[in-house]
């Protein structure tokens, strides 16, 4: 029998701010429900990894087509 579980993630001795992470899941057990929350908290890092290095791929595309110069080194 599945039950629901709300899962909030926090940091430090109960903070006053809202959680990082807050998820209702179906699950059996509190073990398999903290399982499903931690899969998906994996999927979102690789996600926001893959946008972070897409995004940059395209500033330094677009500055290379511009003709400007994004990293230097220092040159004294």
């Amino acid at each position: 029998m599945t039950v629901r579980w709300r899962i909030d993630v926090r940091l430090g001795d109960a903070p006053p701010q809202a959680p990082l992470r807050s998820m209702v899941v179906e699950a059996p057990t509190e073990v398999e429900a903290l399982r499903l929350v931690l899969v998906q908290a994996e999927q979102d890092r690789d996600n926001a990894a893959e946008l972070l290095q897409d995004g940059q791929e395209e500033v330094f595309s677009r500055t290379e087509v511009e003709g400007r110069t994004e990293h230097q080194g220092n040159t004294d």
